[in-house]
């Protein structure tokens, strides 16, 4: 369910103020255009709070699209290999060959890019449904919040469970059986996750943070969900904005200004 939290698979690679996340990805996609893929923007970089750090940028491409354009069909030689492993063996192999540094895990293929003389890592999902999917992480974030898109999916995560269902961040919300384990498909539209997770006069947007999941609840669930989700192990918060912006820098002085 929850999305890596990196920016680590690299040695040399940095991190950029949210504000380059457009850029980083223009990189990316004039390679991938050459090849007739294309990325969506997810995590913080789709809501970018300028002087905000990250260090990683994720980014999501449809598994399809990877299949049909190169073709892929699973290698025989290979133990259990499945299409989707196999189209993402191929796409790592591809930006290998054009000279990026690239490692594969899971869903993910992340490249090493080079920027403006320095290097970024950027998580390159490989996965299907790009188009419903990348709602599930394209996260609002409110100015000055110092929660994080993964503490979102803890609480939808929560909320699915007190409905006795499951919820998958890749694939959408699911029956749980009686054994604990995905059943039926109940939704994968977010505008309709939000419809059975919070109520009929919800929409998509009532989950695209954890202040507007909480805003959509009584107060006491609220708070109640809120202490539960904190204590998830998979919980993380940033600091406070102000504290990402270089001592001395104009925005800096205008925050100070600010205080006073």
């Amino acid at each position: 369910m929850i999305l890596n939290e990196g920016g680590d698979v690299f040695a040399d690679t940095e991190e950029y103020d949210q504000k380059e996340a457009a850029a980083l990805q223009a990189v990316v996609n004039k390679e991938l255009s050459s090849i007739g893929l294309s990325s969506v923007m997810i995590g913080s970089g789709f809501h970018p709070t300028p002087g905000q750090m990250s260090g990683d940028l994720d980014l999501q491409i449809e598994l399809q699209d990877i299949i049909d354009r190169f073709n892929v069909q699973p290698d025989p030689t290979v133990k259990k290999d499945t299409i989707e492993n196999a189209a993402r063996r191929t796409l790592e192999a591809h930006l290998q060959s054009k000279g990026y540094q690239t490692k594969r895990a899971g869903i993910n293929v992340f490249m090493r890019v080079p920027y403006r003389g320095k290097f970024y890592q950027v998580d390159l999902e490989c996965i299907y449904k790009v188009a419903k999917v990348s709602k599930y992480h394209q996260h609002k974030i409110p100015q000055g919040s110092t929660y994080k898109g993964v503490g979102k999916q803890i609480m939808i995560s929560m909320l699915a469970k007190e409905k006795s269902m499951m919820w998958s961040g890749w694939e959408g919300l699911f029956q749980r059986t009686p054994d604990n384990k995905k059943g039926d498909m109940v939704a994968d539209d977010l505008d309709d996750i939000a419809k059975v997770l919070l109520g009929p006069q919800y929409g998509e947007a009532d989950l695209g943070s954890v202040e507007s999941i909480l805003a959509a609840l009584p107060s006491a669930k609220a708070q109640d969900l809120l202490a539960r989700a904190k204590a998830d192990k998979a919980w993380r918060e940033r600091a406070p904005r102000t504290e990402s912006i270089r001592v001395g820098t104009n925005e800096w002085f205008r925050n100070m200004l600010n205080r006073l």
